[in-house]
């Protein structure tokens, strides 16, 4: 991991953006790429079906996806949050976006769309928190 927490999610953002690339896809933080990031990670979740990965291997896609889907949240809704990696739930320490006491967890929202599917939709997410900053 790099030195700071939020040096390791830029490296993996980059990733990111980078692999969105070899999906044709430009990552810029427009609100629309959003649909473009779902597109992606609903061929993931498809092929996750037939593949087989193991935990680490979703876990590693989880964490590249998601650390672009909480930038995006921090440079479009809040640029006051900032990645920490802490314990939360008392079962070790998760990487997390937080501001104040409010917590935002975009890689484990990736990981249950890659698990789950459509139904954990990373749009409607994004528009709960968009939702929950403007009040």
């Amino acid at each position: 991991m790099g030195s700071t927490v939020e040096e390791y999610i830029l490296n993996l953002n980059e990733k990111a953006i980078k692999y969105a690339k070899s999906f044709d896809k430009e990552f810029n933080y427009k609100e629309d790429t959003l649909e473009d990031l779902e597109e992606i990670l609903d061929y993931y979740s498809k092929d996750l079906k037939s593949e087989m990965p193991t935990e680490n291997q979703i876990y590693s896609m989880a964490l590249i996806w998601g650390a672009y889907l909480g930038q995006m949240l921090k440079k479009r809704i809040n640029p006051g949050l900032y990645w920490v990696n802490e314990d939360v739930f008392d079962d070790g320490e998760i990487i997390h976006l937080k501001f104040g006491e409010y917590r935002i967890f975009p890689i484990d929202k990736v990981y249950k769309r890659l698990i789950n599917g459509k139904e954990d939709n990373i749009i409607s997410f994004y528009e709960v928190v968009k939702e929950d900053f403007s009040n």
